[in-house]
């Protein structure tokens, strides 16, 4: 966690300031690949919508700045890859909650949002989207691979092994 937040300071002091972040844990929410997620934005202090802004963090990528509301009353902008129609985010009254539709397993990861004071980004909550274990992620299918092969070959060591000592045996 600290890694992450490390990252994070690291990437947006390159284009804004970062307050230290309220978050106390990150809610952790499990769903199946084509379900309908919805996180929620805890913001206390925040009225008016077109200060809070979304960040996502896929494991072993820098957050992407994800969304950002316009600034005369026409909804939030998405980022490029960000921008179809399975996103949206729905605001009532000071509640800000990002909709995922039919999610993807390149969904997943952690989605931060926090609220802009000028040039001041200061993160409010984080919510980390996991899949079921019913589908498999690229370093499972990976390791999967490496031992069904590990088995192989080691099945073809012991076949050939066994197989020159017999007959070793055999003309001794």
């Amino acid at each position: 966690m600290i890694r992450l937040f490390v990252a994070l300071c690291a990437v947006f002091s390159l284009f804004t300031a970062v307050k230290t972040s309220d978050i106390k844990e990150i809610e952790v929410i499990t769903v199946k690949v084509g379900e309908d997620v919805t996180m929620e934005c805890n913001t206390n202090s925040v009225t008016k919508k077109d200060i809070v802004v979304w960040y996502r963090q896929s494991s072993g990528k820098l957050p992407q700045y994800f969304a950002k509301p316009y600034k005369n009353e026409l909804g939030y902008k998405f980022a490029p890859g960000f921008n179809d129609d399975r996103f949206s985010i729905s605001v009532n009254n000071n509640k800000f909650e990002l909709n995922v539709n039919k999610t993807r397993e390149d969904d997943e990861g952690e989605y931060f949002c926090g609220e802009m004071e000028g040039t001041v980004l200061k993160f409010t909550s984080g919510t980390h989207l996991q899949f079921e274990g019913e589908s498999c992620t690229a370093d499972m299918r990976v390791f999967f691979w490496l031992s069904i092969s590990r088995i192989g070959v080691l099945s073809v060591t012991v076949i050939i092994l066994t197989t020159c000592y017999k007959v070793l045996k055999s003309r001794s």
